[in-house]
């Protein structure tokens, strides 16, 4: 339980770091900003090519290779969470408790992580009929998909590193290099081979180069040691499966919207279910990105016991991202016509609530840092987990006879569930202070306002642009009326690059 006293000397000097050459104090909100700024435009500029190329990819492979694409790529991620047991999750808590050995315990999750994911590519080795006809991915595809796996999760690790160290320049190097080149590459083979290679040239020409990537930041973790020990694999166990389990399902509760819908309605309601989703992914790199430093950043604080400092943090935290999904939502019809085409203009209906159920489960992300901290997400993990069934099963059952629009709906649900649940369980173990819950409620139900009404004004251009307009001129205004602190703040981050 945190007191909101103030911080004594010895916490202070347990928590000022040396790295890069440079004396930093952790917890420290300009730090914090400075590093999810660099997140973000690293992860902007890259995902802005992946981005940008999606309606290039849309228009040169039928919908039926951009929906078996789609298909591999949901799979590749899926088992990636699960073969990486969310081992390089720990490392924000690790840091506190084996700082000496810090480098000792990234070799050990490493080498563990690789080798979990070395059985499981025996596995479908040995049983390739079953598994191939559950994964509906062909059978040549299986050695990319494992390399793949492999190496993105020694990536994870040294970007977790790197991030725990607020290193946050490489990371965002890695990020934009991971992002841009593969991209350009496959697009390449793509517009040059045969359009019968075109699935081919898709998925070797973006997973074998971020591949590499991934095999230069394994060598960068391993040239450090290459420590194994059992202590550190029972320790990062007790605390990554129960974090396993919340994130795999939650990400299915997102990811299951194109396999089902493949499944039930087949490759081209897939596609446009896609559409919505990269599309939705403007929002998400923003929030995953920002996250990264939200978590060394809020870990530090409560280790600190700040809580003024994380209430306000946290609730503007909310609100940024909250602007996000707000201005997506309005320039919706512009967004899916660029990414997908008028083929894809079904895409539209489904673009909101597909937003707003990825901004309350990035909400609810604030919850399960502070469960981490506590070692207190056993529940978290069983909540979803329950929750996560009944998600697929009802949008199984309810996609057959209801148009796509349900996946979001149930989705909105069921993240809703999981906001309320997590944060009485962050009340229960003491950290209920530490929230402004009625603030990040409030944004929460203003969010949702825009969500359900700008789709009714989505034909009327004049009126959506001229409600942008207002919109822009009242942040402007609330700019205004708190420039001294912005001010402020830009000459701390202008202090501190200097």
């Amino acid at each position: 339980m945190l007191d909101t006293g103030k911080d004594n000397q010895n916490s202070f000097k347990e928590n000022i770091m040396i790295t890069d050459d440079k004396i930093i104090q952790r917890g420290d909100s300009v730090l914090a900003f400075k590093a999810g700024f660099w997140y973000t435009m690293s992860s902007f500029l890259g995902k802005a090519i992946t981005l940008i190329t999606t309606p290039i990819f849309a228009r040169l492979m039928t919908v039926s290779e951009y929906g078996e694409f789609t298909n591999f790529a949901q799979w590749a991620v899926t088992i990636l969470i699960f073969t990486g047991l969310e081992l390089p999750q720990t490392l924000s808590k690790a840091y506190y408790d084996f700082k000496t050995e810090y480098d000792n315990y990234i070799s050990t999750i490493t080498i563990f992580g690789c080798g979990i994911t070395m059985l499981v590519y025996v596995f479908f080795l040995l049983f390739p009929g079953t598994i191939f006809k559950l994964v509906s991915i062909p059978g040549q595809y299986v050695h990319l998909l494992f390399v793949f796996v492999t190496f993105t999760f020694c990536q994870n690790v040294f970007n977790a590193r790197e991030r725990t160290l607020y290193r946050y320049k490489r990371v965002a190097e890695i990020t934009f290099v991971g992002l841009f080149f593969p991209t350009l590459i496959s697009i390449l083979l793509v517009y040059l081979l045969p359009n019968t290679n075109h699935l081919s040239a898709r998925l070797y020409g973006f997973y074998i180069p971020y591949s590499l990537i991934g095999m230069y930041c394994a060598l960068k973790l391993f040239k450090k040691g290459t420590v194994f020990r059992l202590r550190y694999c029972r320790y990062a166990v007790s605390l990554s499966i129960p974090l396993l389990f919340h994130s795999l399902a939650a990400y299915l509760l997102n990811s299951t919207n194109i396999m089902i819908t493949k499944g039930i309605m087949g490759s081209g309601a897939a596609a446009i279910v896609s559409i919505a989703t990269s599309t939705t992914h403007i929002f998400t790199v923003f929030s995953l990105s920002v996250s990264g430093a939200l978590t060394t950043w809020l870990m530090d604080n409560l280790e600190l016991k700040k809580v003024t400092v994380i209430r306000s943090g946290t609730l503007y935290y909310v609100g940024i991202l909250a602007f996000i999904v707000i201005f997506s939502i309005l320039f919706g019809p512009e967004i899916i016509y660029f990414f997908g085409g008028e083929k894809y203009a079904a895409s539209l209906g489904l673009l909101p609530a597909f937003l707003f159920a990825a901004f309350v489960q990035s909400v609810t992300a604030v919850f399960i840092i502070i469960l981490t901290y506590d070692k207190s997400v056993i529940k978290t993990a069983v909540y979803t987990g329950i929750l996560s069934v009944i998600c697929v099963a009802a949008k199984i059952m309810l996609l057959q006879n209801h148009e796509l629009i349900v996946l979001a709906y149930v989705n909105i649900v069921v993240f809703g569930i999981l906001f309320f649940i997590n944060y009485f369980l962050v009340k229960n173990v003491g950290y209920a202070d530490v929230i402004n819950f009625k603030g990040v409620l409030s944004i929460i139900l203003l969010t949702a306002v825009f969500t359900v009404g700008v789709p009714f004004i989505y034909e009327d251009t004049v009126f959506r642009y001229s409600l942008i307009i207002v919109l822009l001129m009242l942040i402007i205004v609330v700019a205004n009326k708190n420039q001294k602190k912005i001010i402020e703040f830009a000459n701390r981050i202008k202090k501190r690059s200097n």
